[in-house]
């Protein structure tokens, strides 16, 4: 008897922004191997179907969950009521993967604010899942063919930065780094980079102890063990060639993220390591300013499907094939 096909879940993040459409878009093109279903509600794709020129995808390894909320939700304005459906799309998707009927799961962006509404404290999707799986230091990692970034502090406010990155923290991430490089991609004994946090990565001291005080105790110490690593070096210039590394550590948003997306285009995603199960998502938002415009590339939100089927199979011991569909992009 063979084994059962792996399963992948997509939620369809804010109705009322681009996730509808790029998702659309994305499983138009292509189907991966693994038994894809999409949790959100049927009425919005279709009518996101109708306003892009497109119909639904079918496959027979194709589903959608539909919620049926009875909203009718507007692109671009969301409300509490798009926060409040955001959310019970993730919820249910938490539902299967405990229960063990999916492996992986794919999430379109949500609209934080909104969702905030419908519960306080709502920081993020990789923040709900750590918490839903019991996971204390998730890692996120934008990966793509040209580069790997990990960040060290998620979305918060610059000047909350240096005081969040401890020796702990930077240990932590380096292990789960290491761990999800040799586990998800196969690398047997990973290089990493590890970037400062100040110009010239601080410059010995001069312009700034964040390195020689946080950084270099934890890379003198992981580096004995046998651990690859380098740096502190200088995101100004390492981004200019970082081929020849697994990944680059970095300290906050925007220092990985406007590299990586410059480089990645539109092959690049999200994915969580830390997590019992596989995690991505597009690099992007919710795009309210150009929700409902027939204007979103679904590159991001295709690359994430891939890279989450490929890593569900992978686990799974099984192999990738594309399945072709109607309406291709």
């Amino acid at each position: 008897m063979s084994a059962p096909r792996p399963s992948l879940l997509i939620t369809a993040g804010d109705p009322c922004g681009i996730g509808p459409e790029v998702m659309l878009k994305a499983l138009a093109s292509s189907l991966p191997f693994c038994r894809v279903t999409v949790i959100g509600d049927l009425a919005v794709f279709e009518r996101t179907a109708v306003r892009v020129g497109r119909r639904l995808p079918r496959g027979s390894h194709l589903e959608f969950l539909d919620l049926a909320h009875r909203q009718r939700y507007t692109p671009g304005r969301p409300s509490a009521a798009s926060g409040r459906a955001s959310l019970d799309y993730l919820e249910v998707a938490v539902g299967l993967l405990r229960r063990g009927e999916a492996q992986g799961l794919v999430t379109a962006p949500v609209t934080k604010w909104a969702v905030e509404r419908a519960r306080r404290g709502f920081e993020g999707h990789t923040e709900y899942l750590a918490h839903a799986f019991g996971v204390a230091n998730p890692v996120m990692m934008f990966a793509s063919p040209a580069l790997r970034v990990v960040l060290l502090t998620r979305h918060v406010a610059l000047r909350q930065v240096p005081s969040r990155v401890t020796p702990r923290l930077v240990r932590d991430a380096i292990r789960t780094t290491l761990d999800g490089l040799r586990r998800e991609f196969g690398i047997r004994r990973p290089r990493l980079a590890v970037c400062g946090l100040n110009p010239h990565a601080g410059e010995a001291g001069l312009f700034g102890r964040e390195e020689q005080r946080v950084l270099l105790p934890v890379m003198r110490e992981l580096s004995r063990r046998g651990i690859r690593l380098e740096g502190p070096v200088s995101a100004d210039g390492f981004f200019a060639d970082p081929s020849g590394y697994d990944a680059v550590l970095c300290w906050y948003h925007d220092q990985g993220l406007i590299p990586f997306k410059l480089l990645a285009r539109d092959r690049g995603c999200q994915v969580t390591l830390g997590l019992p199960i596989v995690r991505t998502s597009p690099d992007h938002g919710s795009a309210l300013d150009i929700a409902g415009r027939n204007c979103a590339h679904p590159g991001s939100m295709r690359y994430a499907i891939h890279l989450a089927s490929t890593l569900v199979a992978k686990r799974g011991q099984t192999p990738i094939v594309e399945r072709r569909v109607s309406g291709g992009v």
